[in-house]
């Protein structure tokens, strides 16, 4: 799946922070806590956002000025099929990573 994703988003690092919002679905994050939580820099993450967003699988929630939170988009075509999608391979990818 990974691999896969990486294909779709071409690069690693959009791969970990989409799989990030597909595990936590209805969940709203800002970029330090997507940091923290994926281990990737700060910076990595704020580069790598955009792009997620400009395709709309994720939402971008303005609060003020300066914080920006982030949720996985559920009303978008393409982002309801890549979750159909990873719930559905979610069980083959439990598996592959018990066997390795």
């Amino acid at each position: 799946m990974e691999e896969l994703l990486e294909q779709i988003f071409s690069s690693r690092a959009q791969t970990r922070v989409i799989q990030h919002f597909l595990d936590r679905p209805k969940e709203f994050f800002n970029l330090s806590r997507i940091a923290k939580e994926t281990k990737l820099a700060h910076s990595t993450i704020h580069r790598v956002m955009q792009p997620l967003v400009d395709m709309r699988l994720i939402k971008e929630i303005k609060v003020g000025q300066q914080i920006r939170l982030f949720i996985l988009e559920t009303e978008d075509d393409k982002s309801k099929v890549l979750a159909e999608f990873y719930e559905k391979i979610k069980p083959l990818l439990r598996e592959m990573r018990a066997h390795q």
